[in-house]
């Protein structure tokens, strides 16, 4: 008895050596992995993290004397989408300067390296520079829904929320606080009635067959694509189908022609049919510059394009900006406070630009003075202002009032002067809120999230009906 319970208990404390290696070496491995994948998910990112935190609990002047202290004699590093940023940096510079320490050297504007890439190139460069773990890019401007939440969020890209936009009481938090925007920009339906003989009073209207839709190609701009796919949520299909059962949609189309859309579920079926139809009539440009001048030169067309693009349009004896009806303001419109509705479904699509750390941003507290500048003050947010279709959602204290821009005139250096005293020339820049987009005109909202779970399924329909174009 006694020889076979030394040889239980010999062998019990072998299985106790073999679990304490086995744990040992599952301890080390997880050492390792740790050690491999600290670039912007370990001790770095619980730094920045925590910075955040507390930033976020900071009034803008307590926030720039921590990112005064912290810039000194370095350069900050910001990369973005959008150039317009860096037009204010001066004056971000000047701010930082009221409040450096006591004797420290004047922060100098060519400490600020702001760069700028398009959407597809971005979370490409910022990853790569991650990955190889010597981190130099503190923050970053961003675009497309899509690759945000895949390729930035997934990635450990960090939020701040500055405090004065937090505890704002008008702004939205559920939608627009994580990831941060700072504005949206905005897609939406015009037609150039020239002639005199084009009525649109429902979305479905451009779904009508020999209807021509000027615009990007969604395989060429990711925009249009987290447009198509944002389409499909609940909340937009519910929207398309009420403007599909109202009695102003004289699309042609019928229940029958929804049926092959069934498998999708629910009211899913109105979605992919717009998608099916907005294909079938989109002439696919390369940019927004080169559909804008097809559409303004042909009479009866509709566009679907950056609002903001029309700005841009040359009066000349052929073609003129008063010849532009953007459909949910009508043909009628004239002061942008006080719109009317003149189309049923949706408005437009505002997607947005994010403000976001780098998980292991060597300058944090400059990151996030920098976020809060641009985003909750007039100074900071004014390279933006001066567009119709650009709206912060701070709110409209920070931006220009643009419902009345198509009242004016030429002036001597021959460019527009807006004068709310003169006639309404150009109906269609009198450019209503964001609040009136959003809620009255119903507008497609850009949810990255909800883009990043349907992208394939969305997307590989797309694919199918371009195709199916050519």
């Amino acid at each position: 008895m006694r020889s076979v319970r030394k040889k239980k208990e010999g062998n019990h404390m072998k299985l106790k050596r073999l679990m304490l290696c086995l744990s040992t070496l599952v301890l080390s491995t997880s050492a390792m992995l740790t050690a491999c994948n600290s670039k912007g998910s370990g001790e770095e990112l619980t730094r920045v993290k925590k910075i955040v935190a507390e930033a976020e609990k900071m009034s803008r002047d307590d926030l720039f004397k921590k990112a005064a202290e912290e810039i000194g004699d370095k350069t900050f590093h910001w990369y973005a989408t959008s150039s317009r940023g860096g037009k204010v940096k001066d004056k971000f510079v000047e701010e930082l300067n009221k409040v450096r320490p006591s004797g420290a050297k004047e922060i100098s504007v060519d400490q600020i390296d702001y760069q700028t890439t398009v959407d597809g190139k971005i979370y490409t460069f910022l990853n790569a520079e991650i990955e190889s773990n010597k981190p130099v890019t503190s923050g970053a401007l961003l675009q497309d829904g899509y690759q945000l939440q895949t390729k930035g969020i997934e990635k450990g890209y960090v939020n701040y929320i500055p405090k004065e936009w937090n505890e704002k009481e008008d702004v939205n938090k559920e939608r627009d606080a994580n990831p941060f925007s700072l504005q949206f920009q905005f897609k939406t339906w015009m037609y150039n009635n020239k002639e005199k003989n084009v009525e649109i009073d429902n979305v479905w209207d451009f779904a009508k067959e020999g209807v021509t839709i000027d615009t990007m190609d969604p395989t060429n701009e990711n925009v249009n694509m987290d447009w198509l796919i944002q389409l499909t949520s609940d909340d937009n299909c519910k929207l398309l189908k009420e403007a599909f059962e109202d009695k102003t949609n004289s699309s042609g189309l019928d229940k029958k022609a929804l049926e092959k859309y069934a498998s999708y579920g629910g009211d899913r079926s109105y979605a992919f049919l717009f998608i099916e139809r907005f294909i079938k009539n989109a002439t696919f440009y390369a940019d927004d510059g080169a559909a804008l001048k097809a559409f303004v030169a042909a009479p009866g067309h509709a566009a679907w394009i950056v609002y903001s693009k029309i700005q841009n349009v040359e009066e000349s004896a052929q073609v003129t900006k008063k010849d532009i009806v953007i459909a949910a303001l009508g043909d009628k419109h004239s002061d942008g406070k006080n719109p009317t509705l003149a189309m049923k479904g949706f408005g437009g699509f505002m997607y947005k630009h994010y403000l976001m750390l780098m998980p292991d941003s060597p300058l944090p507290w400059t990151t996030c003075a920098f976020i809060n500048f641009l985003s909750t003050t007039k100074v900071g947010y004014s390279k933006w202002s001066g567009d119709v279709g650009d709206y912060p959602t701070y709110g409209e204290e920070i931006n220009q009032d643009r419902s009345m821009n198509g009242h004016g005139s030429v002036g001597e250096d021959g460019k527009w002067a807006v004068d709310s005293s003169k006639p309404n020339e150009f109906p269609c820049l009198n450019d209503p809120s964001a609040k009136w987009w959003i809620d009255t005109a119903k507008s497609t909202v850009e949810t990255p999230s909800y883009i990043g779970t349907y992208y394939n399924t969305v997307a590989a329909f797309i694919m199918q009906q371009i195709a199916a174009k050519k």
